[in-house]
């Protein structure tokens, strides 16, 4: 397998549909067939067996690139993506000042701002500069991280959601960074409103964090909302 920028990369998909995998599944095989190789390690969880945490923790371990990038099976990588990693890894660890990196992504929030670049369903983009830039946390349609990271998704939470939150507040509170990048990919899917699960992953996050945080304050920016880490744990 050819390196990007020295390094190889795996990636790992939960795979829910196999319908949305398909497109994904060949927006790599175009990764491959260009300058740059790349590996792919699909987690089959059509009947739900494992948690998001569970599925790609799998994959993380079962790896054996310097890079893994975890991906919805929604998600779909444009040819040139690799050549944009490269070029933004190559910024964000020549970056002075900067703690080493953990979790990258193309979608993230500090405060109230976002940071970012992706496109929707339809195709439309969506762009928050200037990239890369540091970030809170980020969005769980791809997330990238060594793979000898010192770190796993917390599979006590449970569920499919706030698991890249969780990683990226875990990374922070051991003392690294988190940056959202100039890697566009398109998020094949509509816009949905958040399930009831939803709710119940965020009140055993907020209780998590309630009285860990070192590195972080009271609260942190999603690409979801706000989640603050109180005595009232319905807070967002």
């Amino acid at each position: 397998m050819k390196p990007i920028a020295g390094r190889s990369v795996t990636f790992v998909t939960c795979v829910a549909d196999l319908a949305r995998y398909q497109r994904l599944r060949l927006s790599l095989e175009l990764l491959r067939n260009g300058a740059l190789a790349v590996e792919s390690d699909p987690v089959e969880n059509l009947s739900n067996r494992y948690t998001a945490a569970q599925a790609l923790n799998i994959g993380w371990n079962r790896a054996r690139s310097d890079i893994v990038v975890f991906c919805h099976d929604d998600v779909i990588f444009p040819p040139a993506w690799l050549e944009h990693l490269q070029s933004m890894i190559a910024v964000v660890e020549e970056a002075p000042g900067e703690a080493p990196w953990a979790v990258l992504g193309p979608m993230g929030r500090r405060g109230k701002q976002f940071f970012g670049r992706a496109s929707g369903q339809n195709g439309a983009e969506s762009f928050f500069g200037p990239l890369p830039a540091r970030v809170e946390t980020l969005d769980e349609l791809c997330l990238i991280v060594p793979r000898n990271l010192p770190l796993r998704f917390d599979e006590g939470l449970g569920g499919f959601h706030l698991y890249g939150v969780d990683l990226c507040i875990q990374a922070a509170e051991a003392g690294f960074s988190c940056f959202a990048i100039d890697a566009r990919c398109q998020h094949d899917s509509e816009t949905r409103h958040r399930p009831p699960e939803y709710h119940a992953v965020k009140r055993r996050l907020q209780r998590k964090w309630m009285f860990r945080r070192r590195n972080i304050g009271r609260s942190v920016g999603t690409t979801c909302g706000r989640i603050r880490f109180g005595l009232f744990e319905g807070w967002i």
